[in-house]
């Protein structure tokens, strides 16, 4: 019998930000429980630090310089097949509760996208001012392969879709407040920080759980599901209800990483300057402008964010217990990025490749097929999800309309026969070794800045290289784990960073396109 597939998905949300991994004030039991009954991935790292690219790895199982979208705002490109799509097509009831942010969304007007009434709206299938103006109700039907889809985009206080349609029709004085961008109390923050007026069981988190239980309770009997639960939490702003917003003090926040580090060994991309210079706005994070008291009390409302969502993931984890489809279910809990906080005086997201940004929780958790209780500590990556699922579930990936070649060299390929370039963690849940797991590259192409980098992290060192750019990072992470000391510029590490250059281009040349199999010798 082929196994079910629960996928539980945050958004921008730090691997630290878990008390499985160690975090001592912020409690989180019910994904604390996935990890007990499986394996948590102590160095898991996205491919892209940044929502569309990032979550377009999760389904394509391909790096952002090969699915086509290559940041925010640039879409997917439909040739490649999606997870949801493979799994159907070899008999799986698949569903999508949440964010699935494949497509752009933020086309607003007052960000220059002034004709979008002009196109039809099936063009624009996530884009907010076409669900605002009701010019669409629902996805496509099959879209991206999915039987059942319950849509929401966006974040907090400006977040769309089918949720805000359903509040709107039933509860319109608390559409209308959201809508308004109202809050309960004023912060030292900005914009970025609230407190939501919304009733808590009426917030979209309670919303999204309420959905996949539904969904799993009618999935069709005698068929595998693959059930895609996505939170836009804690990505900012950052704006929890009741009683989350209070759960934390902005006293009792430890300070950020480095806040007070002056990044003097750092490029130019790192300095407030670079930005007053030319005029631009940060879209994607940068240069942090809160105050130390208002990044604690930021964290504080992000926390209360994790929180809300930690209480409703147990609520489905609790439904599937009492179903009894527990038992064949594969869990999986996973972060798109990270988010910075105010780490080395940056904050959100962007070409800022921190720990705190690149590394993301993971885990996975099939009692009596995978280990439990294991912490892993090999490096691995967004890329490794998607290998995972489909050998969990015995498929293959899609060969295309003619059969791959079955000549004297067939299966001695660079993936022996297997396209993508990440790599199945079964192995590792299963007892395996880690070989293999030495590295992981974290792409990123920041066409607004036009920056476009490259980060390779092995277990001793991390190495960032620029297009273009005669600059770069080296950090020590063994010995420099909060990543200080720039060794770039340091002619006593010049064989190390040559070192780490090479094992860059060795892992860039194996994240190419190998997904049109072989057909024959010429």
């Amino acid at each position: 019998m082929k196994p079910n597939f629960l996928i539980f998905v945050t958004d921008q949300h730090r691997a630290d930000w878990l008390s499985c991994m160690g975090n001592a004030i912020l409690k989180t039991p019910h994904i604390d429980e996935i990890a007990r009954q499986g394996v948590l991935f102590e160095k898991a790292y996205c491919a892209t630090p940044l929502c569309m690219p990032s979550r377009a790895t999760m389904w394509t199982g391909l790096p952002s310089s090969v699915h086509s979208a290559r940041t925010n705002g640039v879409d997917l490109d439909d040739t490649y097949p999606v997870l949801p799509q493979i799994l159907r097509e070899q008999g799986y009831h698949t569903v999508s509760v949440g964010k699935i942010h494949l497509k752009a969304w933020h086309m607003s007007p007052e960000r220059g996208n002034q004709n979008i009434t002009e196109y039809d709206p099936a063009l624009l299938p996530e884009c907010e001012t076409v669900w605002n103006e009701r010019k669409c109700t629902k996805l496509p039907e099959g879209m991206w392969g999915l039987d059942r889809i319950h849509f929401l985009g966006g974040h907090g206080n400006y977040c769309f879709g089918e949720y805000m349609q359903q509040l709107e029709e039933e509860h319109p004085e608390v559409y209308r407040a959201l809508r308004s961008k109202e809050s309960a109390k004023e912060t030292t923050g900005k914009g970025d920080n609230y407190y939501s007026t919304v009733p808590v069981q009426l917030h979209y988190n309670e919303w999204i759980a309420r959905h996949t239980i539904e969904e799993l309770e009618n999935c069709p009997e005698g068929k595998p599901f693959f059930a895609w639960c996505s939170f836009p939490d804690p990505h900012f702003p950052f704006g929890p209800p009741a009683p989350y917003c209070d759960r934390f003090r902005k006293e009792e926040m430890p300070d950020p990483i480095a806040w007070d580090d002056k990044r003097e060994h750092m490029n130019e991309l790192y300095h407030a300057q670079y930005y007053r210079e030319r005029n631009e706005e940060s879209i994607d994070g940068g240069p942090c402008s809160y105050s130390l008291e208002q990044i604690r009390e930021t964290k504080a409302l992000a926390w209360g964010m994790v929180q809300h969502v930690d209480d409703c993931i147990g609520k489905v984890m609790d439904y599937l217990e009492q179903s009894g489809k527990k038992e064949n279910t594969v869990i999986v809990f996973m972060a798109d990025h990270g988010e910075l906080m105010g780490d080395h005086g940056m904050y959100c997201k962007g070409p800022f490749h921190y720990e705190g940004l690149l590394r993301v929780p993971l885990m996975m958790a099939w009692p009596g097929h995978l280990q439990e209780g294991k912490r892993e500590s090999a490096l691995v990556s967004l890329l490794d999800f998607m290998p995972t699922i489909l050998e969990l579930a015995g498929v293959g990936y899609p060969e295309g309309p003619v059969k791959a070649w079955e000549g004297p060299f067939a299966g001695k390929e660079l993936y022996q026969g297997f396209p993508l370039p990440g790599k199945s963690l079964v192995g590792l849940m299963t007892g395996g070794d880690a070989e293999g797991f030495d590295s992981v590259l974290v792409e990123d192409d920041d066409d607004i800045r036009k920056v476009f980098l490259r980060t390779l992290v092995t277990p001793e060192y991390k190495i960032t290289v620029y297009s273009g750019k005669t600059y770069g990072e080296l950090f020590d992470l063994k010995n420099d784990p909060e990543e200080r000391r720039n060794l770039w510029e340091e002619e006593s590490c010049r064989e190390i960073k040559q070192e780490m250059i090479w094992k860059l281009m060795q892992k860039m040349l194996q994240n190419q396109d190998r997904t049109s199999r072989r057909i024959g010798i010429a």
